[in-house]
């Protein structure tokens, strides 16, 4: 008996020590997300033919399956959607789909009709014959899989929008048998504008209703650029369509803020998703492809296995991956341009997190609030600027000139806040009694007066090295008494 209750007592240990180790197991492989991939879809300069080709090659190698065609200011996609595209447009999108198919990625034509497409009367007849063309002609060229978005919109008619595309799923979708799922955007395309005072407005309530239940239903998460996608938004806004519903993820896209470049990792995603839930997961890039690769790479480890996914060390090896020997100075580069943040977009890591603390520390010290030896801090906050000079001037010189294109401004202006940092180190590091010193501050101001005169053209470090600079500014003048107004 009593070896009975031992050997109990060990197998109910053995099977506890297991259970962790086995859901361990079960994230270490989670199922990718099935569809999985890029979306052209800003606002801006469209891709050149030579950037999308490229773009597909760098997909395939992440193990991406999916290029959606919706370039914003491609005027036979929006404004003039009922046009067909000019003959040597019709060439260049065979050839992309064509080369699509030799990697194994799926082309996704998509049109954004919403501005002006009637859903009553003669005019509704002529518009789905125009679409019915628009999608044949694609068809013609190989493509097979199709979207319809209608997002970014005056109107909100979920009845029309809704018929409009049941009836071209089942007129064209479903006539060609070869043809994939029809991805749609609604035009409430995000959670916090599904849900009014509480309760599930009336567009998003009827368009769960009506639309065909196969139709893939995309949105962006919480909000439009939400600060991370969790477990219960999923689950909040497939419970309102009754369906799992894709995510389009608006990161690295900076058309709205054309200024800043997004050059961090897909950040504060749920590690518990998995495909049931969540059937798409396609990334909506910047104008400029190659600094978007930074984050479509992450964005492609979280999608190919959502458990395992590790922000930082996906963004270390997405840099060594593409940089090379400049890794280390793109880091420090990289590390300043993270964050976008407005008054509804709140997306990626916070730039130079590590920096804003050292600061904190220093006005401590200054100000006597803290225990830290303003000595230590000052030391440590000059080594930094000593190596994020000397990484901006090697990436300037060695840079290849694709990304040196795509980021020179910012690098500019990161120089110019580097610049105005070191004088005012240099300042602070003077004794309490010989702080006023105009030469010093003259070459700070000169500085800091070259990034504002950018600032419209390239921001870059703004919670961090721009904010301290300007913070500095105003205790000098505070401080010192100097005639200069701090700005």
């Amino acid at each position: 008996m009593k070896m009975k209750v031992i050997f109990l007592l060990f197998l109910c240990l053995f099977v506890l020590t297991q259970l962790p180790m086995n859901a361990q197991a079960d994230r270490a492989n989670s199922r990718p997300i099935p569809l999985r991939g890029v979306v052209e879809g800003f606002y801006g300069v469209p891709w050149t033919h030579d950037q999308r080709l490229d773009m597909l090659k760098f997909m395939a190698a992440k193990d991406l399956n999916a290029y959606v065609y919706a370039p914003k200011d491609d005027e036979y996609h929006r404004k003039y959607w009922r046009q067909p595209y000019p003959e040597d447009k019709y060439r260049e999108l065979e050839e992309l789909t064509r080369q699509a198919k030799k990697l194994k990625i799926d082309i996704i034509f998509a049109v954004s009709p919403g501005n002006d497409i009637a859903f009553s009367g003669e005019a509704m007849a002529d518009d789905r014959s125009a679409m019915i063309n628009k999608l044949q002609a694609m068809y013609d060229i190989g493509i097979r899989h199709f979207a319809l978005f209608f997002d970014d919109i005056p109107t909100k008619d979920a009845h029309g929008q809704a018929q409009f595309v049941n009836w071209l799923n089942k007129s064209f979708i479903k006539s060609h048998p070869d043809c994939s799922q029809l991805l749609f955007v609604p035009t409430e395309y995000y959670l916090q504008d599904m849900i009014a005072d509480g309760r599930v407005t009336e567009y998003t309530r009827t368009m769960a209703d009506e639309l065909d239940k196969e139709v893939l239903v995309l949105y962006t998460g919480n909000g439009v650029c939400p600060d991370g996608l969790t477990e219960n938004t999923i689950n909040q806004t497939n419970k309102l369509y009754g369906r799992s519903l894709g995510i389009w993820w608006n990161y690295p896209v900076t058309d709205y803020m054309k200024e800043k470049l997004a050059l961090g990792p897909m950040d504060k995603l749920d590690k518990s998703l998995d495909a049931h839930r969540l059937p798409a997961f396609l990334i909506n890039p910047m104008e400029k492809p190659e600094l978007s690769k930074l984050a479509i790479a992450t964005g492609a480890e979280f999608a190919n296995n959502p458990g395992q996914y590790d922000e930082r060390r996906a963004w270390d090896r997405a840099i060594n991956d593409q940089f090379g020997d400049l890794a280390e100075e793109m880091k420090i580069f990289a590390n300043h341009s993270q964050r976008l943040e407005n008054n509804w977009a709140h997306i990626g890591r916070f730039d130079a997190v590590e920096l804003q603390l050292l600061y904190r520390n220093l006005w401590g010290t200054v100000n006597g609030r803290e225990t830290i030896p303003k000595t230590r801090t000052l030391e440590a906050l000059k080594r930094d600027n000593l190596k994020r000079e000397h990484a901006i001037n090697v990436l300037k010189e060695s840079l290849p000139k694709k990304y040196l294109d795509e980021c020179r401004l910012q690098l500019d202006q990161l120089q110019s806040l580097t610049q105005a940092e070191k004088y005012a180190l240099m300042i602070l590091e003077k004794d309490s009694s010989d702080l006023k010193q105009p030469e010093l501050y003259k070459e700070f101001k000169a500085a800091k007066a070259r990034y504002a005169a950018q600032e419209s053209l390239a921001r870059i470090s703004e919670e961090a090295l721009w904010k301290f600079v300007k913070d500095f500014d105003v205790w000098y003048v505070m401080s010192v008494g100097d005639d200069s107004n701090a700005d």
